[in-house]
Order: C-alpha cells, then sequence, then structure tokens
C-alpha cells in the first residue's frame, strides 16, 4: 500500500526504484496521518530510512514532516526544509493520528541547553493534551523521559555500537506481535538509562531488552508513547557509515559488536533486523485510526 508524501521529494524516486508505492500529498484515499518530527541534521537520509519502514505498512499512510522553528539547520538545504517541512508550531493535531520524533547527536549537551529545547518539549506536550500515540526514537526517548519523569540519562565512556540480541520482557505490547524473542536490532549511543530510574515509575513498563546493550523499549501505561533507544530504521550499512567517520575523525571507535561477518570490517554485513524492525513499524501503525 502506498506511503503518501511530496512526491517532489528525493525520497520519493528511490523508493520506487526499490518497488514501494508512493502517492502524492493530494490524495483523496483513507489514510492514516502520521507528524514525522525529523530532528537529525541531514534530513533527507532519516526521511528515507523512515519512510522505507512505513512504506511496505497495511494501509495508506501520509507522513508529514516537522522541523523545528527555532534551530538552523546546517546540513539540509533550507530549501528542501522550506519546501517538504512545516514547523512544530504549524502542525494542526486534530488532522494526526501519531507522531514519530527521531533522535538527534545532542548526548553531550545538557537538555535545558538544546536551542529547541523549549520547542520539542511544548510539542511534546501538546501531543499528549490530544492523547496521539508517539513513537520516540534514541534522543527524543531520552528528552521525553525527562521531561516527563525527570529521569535522567547517564553518560557512557564507549559507545555502543552494534547489532544486539534482544528479550522480550512485556509480549503483551502491541508492538511486539510477531515479533520472535531474541530479535537483533543496531544500537548506536553514547547514553543508556539507570534500570532503578526506570523501575521506580509505576506508569512505565520494560518492553524489551538487551543484555548486552540495556533497554530497547519502554511502554508508558499514562500516555500513549513508546520510548526506543536501538535503530531499527538503519540502513545495512549506517553503522559501517560511523564506524568509518569516527575513524576519519581519529577517535578510535570499537568494531561495532555482532555487525560484520567474521568481526572484519572489510566484509558486507548482513541486514538481519529489517524484518523485525518492519514488524515493529508495522505494529505502531496499526495502533492508529483513519482520517478521511
Amino acid at each position: 500500500m502506498p506511503v503518501i508524501i511530496d512526491t517532489a521529494m528525493p525520497a520519493a524516486e528511490t523508493l520506487r526504484r526499490e518497488g514501494l508505492t508512493v502517492s502524492d500529498i493530494h490524495s483523496a484515499m483513507t489514510h492514516r496521518r502520521i507528524a514525522l518530527v525529523n530532528l537529525m541534521p541531514v534530513k533527507p537520509d532519516t526521511e528515507l530510512d523512515f519512510l522505507r519502514l512505513i512504506a511496505p505498512c497495511h494501509g495508506n499512510t501520509a507522513v508529514t514532516f516537522v522541523n523545528m522553528r527555532s534551530h538552523q539547520c546546517r546540513h539540509t538545504s533550507p530549501e528542501h526544509i522550506q519546501q517538504f517541512y512545516i514547523c512544530a508550531d504549524q502542525l494542526d493535531l486534530t488532522a494526526i493520528d501519531g507522531a514519530i520524533i527521531t533522535g538527534a547527536p545532542l548526548e553531550f549537551v545538557e537538555f535545558e541547553n538544546v536551542t529547541y529545547w523549549r520547542e520539542i518539549t511544548n510539542l511534546m506536550d501538546r501531543l499528549r493534551q490530544h492523547n496521539i500515540p508517539v513513537l520516540n526514537i534514541c534522543w527524543a526517548a531520552y528528552a521525553s523521559l525527562y521531561h516527563t519523569y525527570g529521569i535522567k540519562m547517564r553518560l557512557l565512556n564507549r559507545k555502543i555500537s552494534g547489532v544486539f540480541t534482544h528479550s522480550i520482557i512485556h509480549p503483551e505490547c502491541p508492538l511486539m506481535r510477531g515479533v520472535n524473542d531474541g530479535f537483533t536490532i543496531p544500537h548506536s549511543r553514547f547514553a543508556t538509562w539507570d534500570i532503578e530510574d526506570i523501575t521506580r515509575q509505576p506508569d512505565l513498563d520494560i518492553v524489551a531488552s538487551s543484555q548486552e546493550a540495556g533497554i530497547y523499549m519502554l511502554a508508558s501505561n499514562r500516555y500513549r508513547e513508546h520510548y526506543v533507544v536501538g535503530h531499527g530504521e538503519y540502513d545495512r550499512m549506517t553503522l559501517d557509515n560511523e564506524y568509518r567517520r569516527d575513524q576519519s575523525k581519529g577517535m578510535s571507535p570499537n568494531v561495532p559488536s555482532h555487525y560484520y561477518p567474521g568481526n572484519d570490517p572489510q566484509q558486507i554485513p548482513a541486514w538481519t533486523w529489517r524484518d523485525t524492525a518492519l514488524t515493529i513499524m508495522a505494529n505502531w501503525i496499526d495502533t492508529l485510526g483513519f482520517h478521511q
């Protein structure tokens, strides 16, 4: 079934070339409406990553791309943002069924010092007031839990990077429907939570966790929200690109765990998490309503 976006977006041509169906935003068909709040610097890459997960889902899904007015993006052209994005304060929450808030490379910045902190937390509050389901990814998950529950993220000495095996702790979570215990998902982060801070909150359930990488997904009983710190949206080569980028910066990164065959960075990694990531996204979208 089609994903509904502005077909002038660069991602549209790539999706079609990969055999996925794209329809124009003026389509009158019944569909779900998702706001993708894209906080990543290189926005076209993140657009494609998430659209590749959304496009194969059952039913028609329209995606609105949202940017922060209070932040000037230096890694995506102003023309791209002006043409394809709206600002958070322009988002009509009565016209969306769900929202995805992406990660951002901000782990070493205090939350209150983030240029758009007031804007993003205002949006989070508005989404809750309208009872809109939210999928918070990586930094957005840390930011949301800090804003809502006062739970701080803890910085690590070394980056968690690799493809890790996970156990399902809360199988009743709708997002785990059809997901096998022992599934794999990439992680790429310098932060984590202290488990005691999570378990002290009766409103939060640990949905899935990795013995090596820690918590992967939390769910809130009070709000229709999930908090995900893994990256199912990652392309096959994203961790490789990050590893070589960090090498070029002289950061001496560890080889991503369980990623390259034989732990050899000269080998092409297997895309072992793809089916799981598609299932989780389809499950989340299935929990949303429809708009005409």
